[in-house]
């Protein structure tokens, strides 16, 4: 399970998913600590008590997917020639985050770009920060509601906010997986998905270029060791914002 430190504490916590219901969850966030850098705090109060929800950005780079099962890439040496070495899960792996970080966050980027005025550079913009703004304007409203699991979205749940949805889930996936590998059975299936959505976003968002004609350049490349590991190293160094809802007891007046 990832963990993340959490500067407000100075403690560590487990993360379980991101933009999840964490109203239940206890976490030790100290009460009288007033600098807490990449935090926003809004509170509401009731007649006995306060809630104060905290945004906290985290950037992970997840020491134990660091030594499992990665044979320590920057060690070995990098030529040209075919992945040497490298197995067929560690390759589905790579072509998975190549597919999320080239292809699906241009997808949220080109949706939001219809929908927002003032937008920044492609370059500026990671997941996170789409899926929040797409989230915040709300026009595009999943059909069971922001936050939606692998298992709460049916086949037939086939809205653009159903597909933002799995593009965050492909995302969480990738990002929680704690060995870099993919076997076949999985990159298979969320491939299917990933097929699907990107023909529905090629009819709504009209690409100069076809989405699903760059997957298939993906899917049938050969990925050098070069792009093997700056996959891994950028989805190690996604920038997490978790929400977390803390119960304060407050003195009444």
């Amino acid at each position: 399970m990832t963990e993340y430190y959490c500067e407000t504490c100075a403690n560590t916590h487990e993360f379980k998913d991101e933009w999840s219901d964490l109203q239940s969850k206890t976490l030790c966030l100290s009460q009288s600590s007033n600098e807490t850098p990449e935090a926003i705090s809004q509170a509401a109060t009731t007649s006995d008590n306060k809630t104060m929800s905290i945004k906290v950005s985290c950037r992970f780079k997840d020491g134990m997917r660091a030594v499992s099962n990665v044979y320590d890439v920057s060690t070995r040496p990098i030529t040209n020639s075919s992945l040497t070495g490298f197995t067929k899960e560690e390759i589905n792996y790579a072509k998975m985050g190549m597919i999320l970080l080239n292809i699906l966050i241009d997808v949220l980027y080109d949706l939001l770009k219809q929908d927002k005025t003032f937008l920044r550079p492609r370059s500026d913009c990671d997941i996170t920060y789409l899926y929040k703004e797409h989230r915040r304007i709300d026009k595009h409203k999943p059909s069971i509601g922001w936050g939606g699991t692998w298992l709460d979205i049916q086949s037939t749940n086939i809205t653009i906010g159903d597909d933002i949805e799995r593009i965050r889930n492909t995302r969480n996936e990738l990002q929680h997986c704690k060995t870099f590998m993919l076997d076949d059975k999985r990159f298979n299936d969320l491939y299917d998905i990933i097929v699907d959505l990107l023909d529905r976003f090629d009819h709504h968002n009209k690409p100069s270029r076809l989405y699903t004609d760059q997957l298939n350049e993906i899917v049938a490349k050969t990925i050098s060791a070069e792009e093997l590991k700056a996959v891994e190293n950028k989805i190690s160094e996604m920038t997490i914002e978790v929400e977390i809802q803390h119960l304060v007891n407050v003195t009444p007046q």
